[in-house]
C-alpha cells in the first residue's frame, strides 16, 4: 500500500491543534456583535429599525446589514440569537471550504492551507466572534478566485455579498465595473471575452444595490454612511499603525510582479486602499488584530488556491504562505491575550448580560427608562431600554456633536457607567466631562463596581435605590474574580456549546 503523501500527513497532524481551538475559541462572542443584532430584536418587538427602540436619534451603528438583517429571523422565531449566529459561523466555515476546494487544482495542497490557517487562534475566535469577519474575507477570496477565471456570474455575487457585508467593499463599486470593462475591450482569451450585454447588465445590479442601500440608509437615518464612519474615521494615516498594518498588502504585489497581472493590478489597488483607510483610521475593537486579518486571510486563501493550480515551484509558494500567516499569528498577541478572548463571553454573561437583564427587570416595573454607557452591545441588548452609547457607535447625535451635557440630558438616562479597572475609574475627560456634569445635576449616587476582570471595571451611578444592581455587582466579583489563567483552567473543561447563547 503506497504511503499518504508528506503533506497530507502534516495536515491530518494540524487537525489537532486546529480542533483545539475550535474547543477553546468557538465560545467567544464580541460585545459589538450584540449591536448589530439589536436591530432585529427592536424591529419584532417595536417595530424600529433603529440601535435603540424608540425613533429618538435613529442610527446606523452597524456596519454589515446582512447580519443585521439575519439577526431579524431569530427575533421573530424567538431563537437565541448567540446559538442562531454560531450555526452561521459554522456554515461560513463549511460553504466556504467546499467552494474553495471545487476551485482548486491540487486539493491536498490547498486543504493544508486551510487547516494552517485554523491552526491560528484568531482564525477561530474571528470565525465565532458574531461579526461578519471571515464571510467578508473568505467572499473576497472567492471574487479574485472568479474573476482571475471570467466567471463573472459567480463574481458578481461575491461583489453583492461583499458590498452588503462592511464598507471596504465599497471599493467595489468603481473597481469591479473596470475590471469589467477591461475584459469586456482587451479580454486575456478573445474567444471567450466578456459580451458587452452581459457587461452593462453586471453594472446595472450593481448600481441598482447601491441605489437601493444608500437610499434607504439615507431615507431611515438622515445619512448616506454608516455612523461607525463619522467614529472611526482618522485625523490622517500614523506612521506606527501603518508599519503593523501595510506590510500584510504585499502579497498583492507578489501577485502583479508572479502571478496573474490583472488580477494583481486589482489587489493592489483593493488593499492599498484598504491598507491606508486602516492605517489612518480609529481601529476600536482590534481584538487579536481583527483588521490586518481582514487583509491577511483574503490574501492567504487566494494563494492557496493559486498553488493548488501550479504546476511548479509549489513547495516554496506554500512555504511563502506559512510564513505569512506564521507573521500574522505572532503579531495577534501572546498567551495572556488568547487566554482573555478564550475567557471574553463566559465574564460577560456574568457581568455585562447580568446587568442588560436587571435592568430590563427594573424597566418593566418603572424604575428604569435609559442607560448611558461605553459598552454599546450585550447590555442595551438585554436591557431593551434606550441607551446612549458614550463612545458614540450608536448615537448619531454624539458622533456628530460630541458627548455634550445637552446630549446626556436628552437621553436622560437613570444608570451611568465609567469604565476603570481594580484602582478606580480611567480618566477620559472628553468623555467624561458631561457625564459627571450629568450626574451631579441629578444627583445620581454610586453604586457598585461590576466586574468583567479585575483589569475591565464598570463603576455604575444610578438614581434612588436599585439593590438589584448591588446585587449583580456582588455576583460579577465572585464569578469573575479569579486571574485570566486561573479563570481559563475552569472554564475550559466546559465544552464550547455550553456558551452558546444570549
Amino acid at each position: 500500500m503506497k504511503p499518504p503523501p508528506a503533506l497530507s500527513v502534516l495536515t491530518g497532524l494540524l487537525a489537532l491543534p486546529a480542533l483545539a481551538n475550535l474547543w477553546i475559541f468557538s465560545r467567544f462572542t464580541v460585545d459589538d456583535a450584540f449591536i448589530t443584532w439589536r436591530y432585529g430584536r427592536n424591529l419584532m418587538s417595536h417595530g424600529i429599525w433603529g440601535y435603540n427602540p424608540s425613533t429618538f436619534d435613529l442610527t446606523q451603528a452597524y456596519t454589515n446589514p446582512i447580519f443585521a438583517a439575519l439577526s431579524i429571523v431569530p427575533a421573530a422565531l424567538g431563537l437565541d440569537v448567540v446559538l442562531a449566529f454560531k450555526l452561521v459561523s459554522l456554515i461560513t466555515l463549511a460553504v466556504l471550504g467546499v467552494l474553495l476546494l471545487r476551485e482548486a487544482g491540487d486539493k491536498a495542497r490547498l486543504l493544508f492551507v486551510l487547516m494552517v490557517i485554523l491552526v491560528i487562534p484568531a482564525s477561530v475566535a474571528h470565525t465565532f466572534s458574531g461579526l461578519e469577519t471571515t464571510v467578508y474575507c473568505g467572499a473576497l477570496a472567492l471574487f479574485f478566485i472568479y474573476a482571475e477565471q471570467q466567471k463573472w456570474r459567480a463574481a458578481l455575487l461575491c461583489v453583492l455579498l461583499l458590498v452588503l457585508t462592511r464598507p471596504e467593499a465599497w471599493l467595489l463599486y468603481g473597481l469591479y465595473p473596470a475590471m469589467l470593462i477591461a475584459a469586456h475591450l482587451r479580454p486575456q482569451d478573445p474567444a471567450s471575452g466578456l459580451p458587452r450585454a452581459v457587461m452593462l447588465r453586471q453594472i446595472a445590479v450593481l448600481g441598482g444595490v447601491a441605489l437601493a442601500y444608500f437610499g434607504f440608509h439615507l431615507w431611515q437615518f438622515g445619512e448616506l454612511l454608516p455612523n461607525t464612519y463619522f467614529i472611526k474615521s482618522g485625523d490622517g494615516i500614523t506612521v506606527a499603525q501603518a508599519l503593523t498594518i501595510l506590510p500584510y498588502t504585499l502579497p498583492a504585489l507578489a501577485v502583479l510582479a508572479f502571478g496573474n497581472r490583472r488580477t494583481g493590478v486589482a489587489m493592489v489597488l483593493y488593499f492599498g486602499a484598504v491598507g491606508y483607510s486602516y492605517a489612518s483610521s480609529d481601529l476600536l475593537m482590534n481584538y487579536l488584530q481583527r483588521f490586518p486579518f481582514q487583509i491577511v486571510l483574503p490574501l492567504a486563501l487566494y494563494w492557496g488556491w493559486a498553488v493548488s493550480r501550479r504546476q511548479s515551484g509549489r513547495g516554496w509558494i506554500t512555504l511563502g504562505i506559512v510564513a505569512y500567516l506564521a507573521g500574522f499569528a505572532v503579531h495577534a498577541r501572546g498567551l495572556g491575550d488568547h487566554l482573555g478572548i478564550a475567557n471574553y463571553y463566559p465574564r460577560l454573561l456574568d457581568s455585562h448580560v447580568a446587568l442588560g437583564r436587571t435592568l430590563n427587570h427594573l424597566a418593566q416595573d418603572g424604575r428604569v427608562s435609559a442607560l448611558a454607557m461605553g459598552d454599546a452591545g450585550a447590555p442595551a441588548f438585554h436591557a431593551g431600554i434606550p441607551a446612549l452609547d458614550t463612545i458614540g457607535l450608536g448615537s448619531r447625535m454624539v458622533a456628530r456633536d460630541g458627548l455634550t451635557l445637552d446630549v446626556v440630558r436628552a437621553y436622560a438616562p437613570d444608570v451611568v457607567t465609567f469604565f476603570g479597572n481594580a484602582e478606580g475609574i480611567r480618566d477620559l475627560p472628553d468623555r467624561h466631562a458631561a457625564l459627571w456634569a450629568y450626574v451631579a445635576e441629578q444627583g445620581l449616587s454610586e453604586r457598585c463596581v461590576l466586574i468583567w476582570a479585575q483589569h475591565y471595571t464598570v463603576w455604575i451611578y444610578a438614581r434612588g435605590d436599585l439593590p438589584e444592581l448591588d446585587q449583580v455587582c456582588a455576583r460579577s466579583a465572585v464569578a469573575n474574580g479569579a486571574d485570566e489563567l486561573r479563570y481559563a483552567v475552569e472554564n475550559l473543561r466546559q465544552p464550547p456549546w455550553v456558551y452558546w447563547h444570549e
